[in-house]
């Protein structure tokens, strides 16, 4: 018998909650200054409820008019300020050598998603058979390759790992930086603070 579960925060996994079952799950992140750049560029548009309610914080304006009413270089900056409250955080408190879970990095599921997922599927205990249908559904709804290919689709603007490079300015890698600590360094997406 096999229990499914997904969590939409990572964080809110609680390996006490099995009562001591055997568990394998799987955690993936993203280079967080990418995050910040594509959560910018997403909060835009998206239709998400929470997007648009008034806060006070930003003067009675939803983050989404709040946003729009702002240049891209302001923009990113909220955009930092709000990640590193919440998925940034989430992120920095992860346990990332936990028996059963196996660690997952975007990047390189963007550069090879069969590679990715066949280790994903096999370390589930997939059978040959399974991996094969596990891939052609990977195939299905790649961005790169699947016949969504090149669709519009409001969750996807670029996705190219390392975006964040031709976005960030100097003061937003100082802000960062500030907000964050070492945290792409502990991640291993830089070796030393200095990036």
């Amino acid at each position: 018998d096999i229990d499914v579960v997904v969590y939409h925060r990572a964080n809110d996994f609680r390996p006490e909650d099995l009562a001591g079952r055997e568990y394998r799950g799987s955690h993936l992140i993203r280079d967080p200054r990418d995050m910040v750049v594509s959560g910018y560029h997403y909060h835009l548009r998206t239709d998400e409820p929470w997007v648009h309610e008034p806060k006070d914080r930003y003067g009675g304006l939803s983050y989404q008019a709040f946003l729009q009413g702002i240049d891209e270089h302001d923009g990113l900056m909220a955009e930092i300020e709000r990640c590193a409250r919440s998925s940034l955080a989430e992120m920095a408190e992860w346990h990332y050598s936990r028996p059963g879970i196996l660690e997952l990095r975007y990047e390189d599921a963007v550069r090879d998603e069969v590679e990715t997922f066949t280790g994903l599927f096999r370390f589930y205990g997939f059978n040959d058979a399974a991996v094969e249908r596990g891939l052609t559904i990977v195939e299905h709804f790649s961005r790169r390759s699947g016949p969504h290919a090149g669709d519009a689709d409001p969750h996807v603007r670029s996705g190219q790992p390392g975006e964040w490079r031709r976005s960030f300015g100097v003061d937003h890698i100082a802000r960062f930086k500030e907000l964050t600590g070492d945290l792409v360094v502990r991640l291993g997406y830089e070796e030393d603070p200095d990036w």
